[in-house]
């Protein structure tokens, strides 16, 4: 009766073959990683083939391959389509414009990737690489024979009778700026 419950080694392995298949929980996970890992980078032989042994033996008690486990897993199962599916005009739409979207992001990505590739290769030549150190923003020149806005606008304050947003528009001021200078020129009150 003790012979009939002993299973060999050959019998666990084709047990290991009706296994259901599932994903890594995270301690497998790392576990596999760090089989691979072992089995990649370790000077020797024996150890070598016993870490990748182990990394089979994980695997196939998942029901997997070497290859699914490594690429992260096996692919989820795509939910079936119901017969009366929706699949109006209003879902491809959606489909369209999800694609345009990641297109679209791909794009940025690579331009942003293109601008950093010839900014760093215009910084090797010495192009600009003043400027980059200061932060790459320059003040804007004034012109000597302009106003300074503060005093242009409180002489047009006086001297005029302009509605404040064309003297905000004039002087390139904003409406509280111009309304505190106004509120600043009014003669204090006489107890």
């Amino acid at each position: 009766m003790l012979n009939s419950q002993v299973m060999t080694h050959k019998d666990t392995h084709t047990a290991d073959v009706n296994v259901e298949t599932r994903p890594f929980d995270e301690p497998e996970r790392t576990r596999f990683h760090n089989l691979l890992k072992l089995a990649a980078e370790s000077p020797f032989k024996g150890e070598r083939s016993a870490a990748l042994a182990a990394a089979d033996r994980l695997v196939k008690r998942h029901g997997m391959t070497l290859e699914e486990a490594a690429s992260g897993g096996l692919a989820p199962e795509l939910p079936k389509k119901k017969s009366g599916s929706h699949s109006g005009p209003h879902q491809m739409r959606a489909r369209d414009a999800g694609r345009s979207v990641h297109m679209m992001d791909n794009w940025v990505a690579n331009d942003k990737a293109r601008r950093d590739a010839a900014m760093a290769e215009a910084l090797e030549r010495g192009l600009d690489s003043d400027q980059y150190k200061r932060g790459g923003v320059q003040a804007p020149r004034r012109n000597p024979s302009k106003r300074n806005p503060h005093s242009h606008a409180q002489i047009l304050l006086k001297e005029t009778s302009l509605p404040m947003m064309e003297i905000c528009s004039l002087t390139g001021l904003d409406i509280y700026e111009v309304v505190g200078i106004k509120l600043k020129m009014r003669a204090p009150k006489s107890a």
